[in-house]
């Protein structure tokens, strides 16, 4: 079939989309044309060229004809790239995915694929670099460069104008961390508040995530070899398998300071109840699992207020440890503690196994971070 435009006209103060469409006469067996028409919008808010894009992207989606290099990226994107990579993402990955295409048709979603321009789109990211963070401006170069690669796979354009696309250089802002006199005086404030007391030592000398830390029960503390088990964590409110490394759950286990363990036995004795091997260890008033958003407004940020400090939150716990554990041992063992995995092992369904090495540089982040 040959490539049709269609043609528009003006109706009562709106736009009408007019184009043909082939069918089959089942009477006669040949094949007639029906003329299609349909209503875009209002003359008064929507232009001839976004009218004519609408008219296109209906000709493609009704007749079929795909290589028509005058639709929309916008289009191209929900209608030819996203079906054919969105069925991988995981859930927590796909609401992110989602955001940055957003921010990518609301720059270029309106223009035609044959009219996006190379130039154009490193004058786009370079003026993100200067307002978004890395990973941002690294992801959308990513998600660019692979939609219009398939658009040219696709044959709706001959040449991808992201394929030279250079990733800018991004600034670095600096980025909060705790000083060892904030640290002192954090846990000065947390001196009344044993549960308080114990999850910051816990926090300080294993980089435990939010979602790892309020997860985590009593019969995951293992205190004669002093490691703690994660099998589960905290995902949007409710609690799930631990997947950073596979679909059905993974086990890591960690090599937990004495300082650490002695604070969660004094937490677990001066404790109101008694718990059992299931229960949380760090639990809300009805016996679940705390809200890392809650506990982060409602407690971390008063213990600040109480300490001096002007921000305080569960990333910059974590930038703590790492900041002051990095010259206490090897770059594998900082790397361990924070649990931030190689490519190559990031596929696998392991148990960590615990070196002591590791070990040894958790007792020296905590007699470091949690002098007296």
């Amino acid at each position: 079939m040959k490539r049709q435009d269609g043609y528009l006209t003006r109706q009562s103060g709106s736009w009408l989309g007019h184009y043909s469409k082939w069918i089959l006469d089942h009477k006669t067996g040949q094949r007639k044309r029906l003329q299609r028409a349909f209503k875009i919008g209002p003359t008064s808010s929507v232009t001839k060229t976004h009218a004519r894009d609408k008219l296109r992207e209906r000709i493609v989606e009704e007749v079929g004809i795909t290589a028509d290099s005058r639709v929309t990226l916008a289009y191209f994107i929900e209608q030819r790239w996203k079906p054919l990579h969105e069925g991988v993402w995981r859930d927590s990955t796909k609401r992110t995915n989602n955001q940055l295409l957003r921010v990518l048709t609301h720059r270029f979603g309106a223009t035609a694929l044959e009219d996006v321009d190379s130039v154009q789109l490193h004058g786009w990211l370079n003026t993100l670099a200067r307002t978004r963070s890395a990973s941002v401006v690294k992801h959308l170069r990513f998600f660019v460069r692979s939609i219009l690669a398939e658009a040219v796979e696709q044959d709706y354009i001959k040449k991808n104008p992201a394929r030279s696309l250079q990733l800018p250089r991004v600034k670095s802002p600096a980025k909060p961390y705790l000083t060892l006199e904030e640290i002192k005086a954090l846990l000065v404030a947390a001196t009344w508040w044993p549960r308080e007391r114990a999850l910051l030592r816990l926090i300080l000398t294993t980089a435990l995530r939010p979602s790892e830390l309020f997860a985590l029960r009593w019969r995951c503390l293992d205190m004669v070899k002093n490691t703690l088990t994660i099998t589960e964590t905290v995902y949007r409110n409710r609690l799930r398998a631990y997947t950073k490394t596979s679909e059905t759950g993974d086990v890591i286990r960690l090599a937990v300071p004495e300082a650490a363990v002695m604070a969660l036995v004094e937490w677990h004795a001066q404790s109101d109840r008694d718990y059992a091997p299931d229960d949380f260890i760090f639990p809300n008033s009805e016996g679940g699992f705390l809200s890392a958003g809650n506990y982060q407004k409602r407690v971390l940020k008063e213990l600040a207020a109480m300490a001096g400090i002007p921000k305080l939150n569960f990333q910059i716990l974590r930038r703590t440890v790492a900041t002051h554990a990095q010259h206490l041992g090897s770059l594998k063992d900082v790397q361990t503690i924070m649990r931030h995995k190689q490519a190559e092992t990031t596929s696998q369904h392991y148990i960590q196994v615990i070196d002591e090495t590791v070990r040894e540089t958790g007792e020296r982040l905590a007699g470091k971070l949690l002098q007296k």
